[in-house]
Parts: C-alpha cells; sequence; structure tokens
C-alpha cells in the first residue's frame, strides 16, 4: 500500500482534480441534467489512453464523434419508445461499440463505452427536446478524448520506442559480459520478442490507416530486428574466448554504448569505424557482427530524422486490398459483439418491461462478466462478487454514521479518489461499490437497516447479473480461449507465409512487407499470452519454426524497399 501510494501520488491527486474541474465546466456549459455526460468521459479519457490516437488525430476525433453522437441519440430513442420498439436501435447501437472498440491483438476499450451508454440510457435520459445540447456535449467530449491524448501522450512513440531499445541493447551488454567471463550466458529470446512485439504495436497504433506506415515506423521496426539479430548471434557465440574475440566483443560493446547513448539523447550522431579497422578481412564471424552493427546505426538515425516522420511511401496494393485491409472483418470480433449485444439488448427489454428501479446493476454486471473468452468469464464474475461483498460492508458500516448529504457525497468523492491507487479489478470495483451505493442511499436513507437493506438489493441484482452472464458465455453460447486460439494460429502461419514469399521478391511493396511484419508480431504476441493461459508447452517451438523460416528466406534475398 505505501509503494502504491507513494507510487501513484501525484499521477491520482492530478487526475482527482482534473476530473472535479471538467465535469463542473462540462455540465457550467451543457446544463445539470449532462452531468454524467461529463463524468463519462473523464472516464473514456483515461481509458482510451490504452491506444495511440495522436498518429491520426483529426480522423480519431471524427470516428469518436461519429459513434459518440450516434450512442446519444440512440439512447435517448430507446428511453423515449417502448420497450420492444427501442429493441432494433439498442441491438445496432450495442453491436457498434462492441465490435469498434474490440481488438484481436492488443487490449480492449469497450467497457467504458458500453457502461456510458447504459449510464445515458437509464441513469440520466434526456428527453427529445434535450437531444441538441447532448449531441454538442458528446461532440465536445470526443474533442476532450483527443486533447487528453495529445497532452498526455505526445511522447508515447519517442518514450516506448527508446525504453524498448535500450531494453534490447542492455540484453546485448549483458551477453557480451557473460561471454567475457566465461559465465553461461542466460539466454531469454521469448522475452527479446516480446520487446519487439512491443515496438511493432506502437508503431501500428501510429500509423494513419491501414497500409500507410511512416519512414520512421519503418525504421524503428528495422532498429528492432536489428538489435534482435545481434543479440541472436550472440546467443550462437561458441569456443573459447581468443584474444581476437575479446577484441570484437568490446568493439561491439563499445557501439553499443553508442547507441544507447543517442537513444538517450545525449549524443545527436552515430558513426561506426570503417569496416577494415573494425575486423580484418576474411574474418566473416566479426563481418556479421559488423554488418549488423551498421544496419542497426543506420535506422536507429533514420528513424529520428522529422523528414522521416512525416513521410509515407504510397502502397502498391490495389483499391481492393487497401479496402479489405481497411475494413478488415474479423470474424472473431463479429462473433463476440453480436453474442453479447444479443444478451444486452434482451436484459435492457426485460428492465424496461419489468420497471425494475435498480435494473441498472444488473445490466453493467452482464456487460462487465460478458467477455470475449468464456475461460474468463467465471474469475471476472468471482472478482466482481468479493468487491460488491468488501464495499458494500464498507458502505454499510460508514453511510450508516453518515446522516447528512454533504458527508455522502464526501466518501462517494475519497472512494472515487482512492481508486487511483488500485490497478486490480476487485480493488476498484469495491471503490466503485461504495460511490454506487452512496448515489443509491443520498436522499435520506439512514442507519445500519435501510442501508444494508440496500446493499441486498445490490447483492441480488449482481448475483442474478453473473448467473445471467455465465448461462450466455459459457453454456449456451460459449467461446474458449481454444478455440480462437486454433484460429490465430492458422492465421499466424499463413501471415508468416506471406511474408516469406514477399522476403524472396526482388523488389517488394515497403507498406505491404512491413505491415506483416507488425501483423506477425501482435499475432504472435496474443499466440504467447494464449499458450501461458492454456499451458500449452509447444507454442514456443511452433513460433521459431515460423520465425526461423523468414528469417532463412529474408537471407537468402533481402527484401529490397
Amino acid at each position: 500500500m505505501k509503494e502504491s501510494v507513494n507510487k501513484n501520488f501525484r499521477h491520482a491527486t492530478l487526475n482527482f482534480i482534473f476530473i472535479i474541474i471538467y465535469v463542473n465546466v462540462f455540465q457550467l456549459v451543457f446544463g445539470m441534467e449532462n452531468s454524467i455526460v461529463g463524468v463519462i468521459f473523464t472516464i473514456m479519457m483515461s481509458a482510451s489512453m490504452v491506444r495511440d490516437l495522436t498518429g491520426a488525430p483529426v480522423k480519431h476525433f471524427l470516428c469518436q464523434a461519429l459513434i459518440l453522437v450516434l450512442m446519444a441519440a440512440a439512447a435517448c430513442f430507446v428511453a423515449a419508445v417502448p420497450p420492444l420498439a427501442a429493441v432494433p436501435v439498442n441491438l445496432a447501437m450495442i453491436f457498434l461499440i462492441l465490435y469498434a472498440y474490440t481488438y484481436e491483438y492488443v487490449s480492449h476499450i469497450y467497457f467504458p463505452y458500453i457502461l456510458s451508454y447504459l449510464f445515458i440510457v437509464f441513469i440520466s435520459p434526456v428527453p427529445p427536446e434535450g437531444l441538441p445540447k447532448r449531441l454538442l456535449g458528446t461532440a465536445a467530449g470526443a474533442a476532450g478524448i483527443i486533447l487528453y491524448q495529445l497532452v498526455n501522450g505526445r511522447n508515447r512513440v519517442a518514450e516506448t520506442a527508446r525504453e524498448v531499445l535500450t531494453a534490447m541493447i542492455d540484453e546485448a551488454e549483458s551477453c557480451i559480459e557473460g561471454i567475457l567471463s566465461g559465465k553461461d550466458i542466460s539466454r531469454n529470446p521469448e522475452k527479446l520478442r516480446g520487446d519487439l512485439c512491443r515496438l511493432s504495436k506502437i508503431v501500428y497504433e501510429r500509423r494513419k490507416k491501414a497500409l500507410c506506415i511512416s519512414d520512421a515506423g519503418f525504421a524503428m521496426i528495422d532498429s528492432g530486428q536489428g538489435l534482435e539479430n545481434l543479440v541472436l548471434l550472440l546467443y550462437e557465440m561458441e569456443g573459447p574466448v581468443t584474444p581476437g574475440r575479446e577484441e570484437l566483443l568490446r568493439r561491439i560493446s563499445f557501439q553499443l554504448t553508442n547507441f544507447r547513448t543517442f537513444m538517450m539523447r545525449k549524443g545527436t550522431s552515430l558513426t561506426l569505424p570503417a569496416r577494415s579497422r573494425f575486423c580484418a578481412q576474411g574474418d566473416d564471424e566479426a563481418g556479421r557482427f559488423y554488418q549488423c552493427l551498421q544496419y542497426i546505426s543506420d535506422h536507429l538515425l533514420k528513424m529520428t530524422l522529422p523528414e522521416e516522420k512525416k513521410s509515407c511511401r504510397k502502397t502498391l496494393m490495389s483499391f481492393t486490398v487497401r479496402l479489405k485491409a481497411a475494413l478488415h472483418v474479423s470474424p472473431v470480433r463479429v462473433i463476440y459483439a453480436l453474442r453479447v449485444s444479443c444478451l444486452l439488448t434482451l436484459c435492457t427489454l426485460v428492465v424496461q418491461l419489468l420497471q425494475l428501479p435498480h435494473g441498472k446493476w444488473l445490466l453493467f454486471t452482464v456487460a462487465s462478466v460478458s467477455l470475449p473468452y468464456a475461460d474468463d468469464v467465471g474469475a471476472k464474475a468471482g472478482k466482481r462478487l468479493i468487491a460488491t461483498l468488501i464495499g458494500g460492508v464498507c458502505s454499510v458500516v460508514v453511510y450508516s454514521l453518515i446522516p447528512t448529504a454533504g458527508g455522502k457525497t464526501a466518501v462517494m468523492m475519497i472512494s472515487g479518489y482512492l481508486s487511483f491507487y488500485f490497478s486490480d479489478y476487485s480493488a476498484t470495483f469495491a471503490c466503485s461499490t461504495v460511490g454506487a451505493l452512496g448515489g443509491a442511499v443520498f436522499m435520506g436513507k439512514f442507519g445500519w437497516g435501510l442501508v444494508g437493506r440496500m446493499l441486498l438489493i445490490r447483492l441480488g441484482y449482481i448475483g442474478a447479473g453473473i448467473l445471467v452472464a455465465l448461462a450466455a458465455n459459457c453454456l449456451f453460447f460459449p467461446f474458449k480461449r481454444k478455440t480462437a486460439t486454433r484460429q490465430l494460429w492458422k492465421k499466424y502461419v499463413s501471415t508468416t507465409r506471406l511474408l516469406s514469399e514477399v522476403c524472396r521478391k526482388e523488389q517488394a511493396d515497403p507498406q505491404l512487407y512491413y505491415s506483416l511484419v507488425i501483423q506477425a508480431h501482435l499475432q504472435e504476441d496474443r499466440l504467447m499470452q494464449n499458450a501461458s493461459e492454456l499451458n500449452w508447452e509447444g507454442a514456443k517451438g511452433l513460433l521459431e519454426q515460423c520465425r526461423q523460416a523468414v528469417r532463412l528466406a529474408h537471407r537468402a534475398r533481402p527484401v529490397t524497399i
């Protein structure tokens, strides 16, 4: 706890102050009836930082504004018309949100959007005459999300590249130290590959559109691949450390120090000695290392040049291929979005028809517990139930002793502030439970019996939501991690085969080549995560076979871009 406070105090305090100011300004501009909209935008701003939206801010603003405006209009319609008439609109809107913000290879961000949609349907609906102001508010919120990204994520690419490439340089230097000291080298190729996948992810998110990666992005990936190749060459070094080999390793270490200095912005240039000074003629081992260092040096320098960041070579692919890449219809995302949208629409219909006073808690639970993989639903349900019990007990104690609305407001604000110090779902949701029960007992409920009764009502709705989610996701329409992994494995094999074919060509479309490299890395990263969950012991070996096939194809006829 002490470590968490020391680490998160500044971030938590600044974010809390920002939320208070933002919500108050938002409701001042757009009216008290839209204060909940201001609250949900603060949630979305924080959640959006999972991805980098700064590469194409105008494009992302338009996409965010479109979806958020549709959310506001759909919520107004669903709240205003009879429940049966609302079903098609509700189903379409929830499906759109789930599909738009669920991803195959990177972290999902759909939950804040689904939660926000349910908030404006059930907690703060507006009549049709209030819709224009709400639409303006949502458009302003979309702009706020992008501005938040530009302020907080403007240096994300540079910082991630520096962190990842420096870690790979450290791995290379650790190998050199081990070889020189005569110790066994601690080989960790999967950690190395994980760093490379992380680099590809940030380049992927930074692209302006499909098949449109900047030359600086190309160079960043090449720098990572060059460092990976250097470390693999060090892993392969066998035999005694002769004076010549010792000198070679020290020269490599010196160049790695220069690379680190450049990455830490303590140097402005990268220079290598002439090949004749670095290695003797006929020394194949030293020649391979020199070639690798030259490759890394060229691309480290290239990725920092301003003109390379702006330059983006056009793809040679046809319009049909580009359109398909842009749309990128994913069966996995479609299945999940369809399953959960049908479930939530049905639950919404039941809540509206029965006019359940706190039915929103059931819907929030179903939305929270319905995860892409059925394997994860049980664990998430257990965490939600435990968090409700912990937060509920704390609420009963605190709110039973505080009779005033001002005191309850203070407790609700403190619980929101404390949530910034936790990353585990159970802890954050326990804080949310305190806030939710505070809202439910705000208007005068006081005493152990009354507050405890409200807790039992919340537990009942959450328990019902958990049962519905478990039945739908695990019994009636189960989609297992094993099934998804099998599909992803087939896609990865297909991607690496195509990448090998592209590598063998004399001339290759650079956008196609690097897009395939990035796809392969993202798929590998997801496969390794799933393999860990499934205890799939043969995954590393199979992945290495595919990687080696790509390396051999690349060495046989290097790609020209």
